[in-house]
């Protein structure tokens, strides 16, 4: 067989196929090394998120180094304030988790009673011993080990975030010396990051608006724990669709456990009624135009990104689809 000639064109069909075979050997290299990229994408996302205050305070004649570290600063602080609070929260609900466990006993007994009654038995199908105290204090353990390891990888994440702060600070100093060049690709990476800054903050600030609400609403109710499920719900307020549905579930269950059905459904509604105005009316009127998805293509981001990065996956969904699409219109 002749040796096809350099300069001859492929066929589209051709360049089609060479161009699915390279993206199936990328996906499947992403795939592979997974932990590794969500920690780098991950340490972007947050750099990108908080890039604007060392930004303003460069503007102040600060030395990068110093605007970056009086930003980490105020950032540890901020966290460890908040993780404080959380961690007391925490040791009641798992001081009171026997308790909880009894009465989710006799709940699931009178819900067996009541479907076998009817002749709808299910103790075949989810038997008793799931919610037994050795069950609960092995999710526990589970769950203890999965926040040591998320605190290791913080300070690997810390680090990232800290060198790409200095980088970012740096190149905004050589491109303000040598000025804006709108067809760089520093100009579209900037375009990226602005896009991701903006879907932080509207999530971020409407969420952190939404919590406080859920919280005020718990407390008055008398559902324990409330600074928990509003802290909940706020990191799950970044997975969209379904994050809301997640958060739901607990505080729901302890209403349900130590008060009854009244407040259980009085969670419900007053948590959707809250959500509805948010995603409805308030959000809608922050976000911008450039940043709306579909239903459609957010259900499928999530799907797709969390099949190729894990759970984190599901958090980077939103920012990595407005990266695709924001990287598709400019090489259209």
């Amino acid at each position: 067989m002749p040796p096809i000639p350099i300069n001859s064109p492929f066929s589209p069909a051709l360049r089609a196929l060479i161009g699915g075979a390279c993206l199936v050997i990328i996906l499947a290299g992403l795939k592979a090394a997974a932990p590794i990229v969500t920690l780098v994408l991950l340490a972007l996302l947050l750099a990108q998120s908080i890039a604007p205050l060392p930004n303003w305070l460069m503007t102040k004649r600060l030395a990068p180094w110093l605007a970056v570290l009086i930003t980490l600063l105020l950032v540890i602080v901020g966290g460890l304030a908040a993780l404080s609070l959380l961690g007391a929260s925490l040791a009641g609900l798992i001081g009171k988790l026997p308790a909880y466990q009894a009465k989710l006993t006799i709940l699931w007994d009178d819900i067996k009673t009541f479907l076998d009654a009817h002749g709808m038995g299910i103790s075949t199908i989810v038997p008793l011993d799931l919610v037994s105290p050795g069950q609960l204090v092995h999710i526990a353990g589970v769950l203890f080990g999965a926040i040591a390891q998320a605190l290791g990888h913080g300070l690997v994440l810390l680090l990232i975030v800290v060198l790409l702060l200095l980088e970012f600070a740096e190149l905004r100093q050589t491109r303000a010396r040598k000025g804006r060049q709108t067809d760089s690709v520093w100009s579209r990476l900037e375009e990226i990051g602005q896009d991701t800054q903006t879907y932080v903050a509207i999530t971020g600030l409407t969420g952190l608006a939404q919590a406080v609400l859920n919280i005020l609403l718990l407390a008055l109710l008398g559902v324990d724990f409330a600074v928990t499920w509003g802290a909940l719900f706020f990191f799950l307020n970044f997975v969209p669709m379904f994050g809301f549905f997640i958060a739901l579930v607990p505080p729901v269950l302890i209403a349900l456990l130590d008060q009854g059905w009244p407040q259980a459904l009085g969670v419900v509604i007053g948590w959707w009624v809250i959500n509805f105005l948010f995603d409805n009316v308030i959000r809608p009127r922050f976000m911008k135009k450039g940043l709306d998805l579909s239903v459609l293509l957010i259900v499928l981001s999530l799907i797709f990104w969390s099949w190729l990065l894990g759970p984190a996956g599901a958090v980077l969904a939103v920012p990595l689809t407005l990266m695709v699409r924001r990287l598709a219109a400019s090489l259209a």
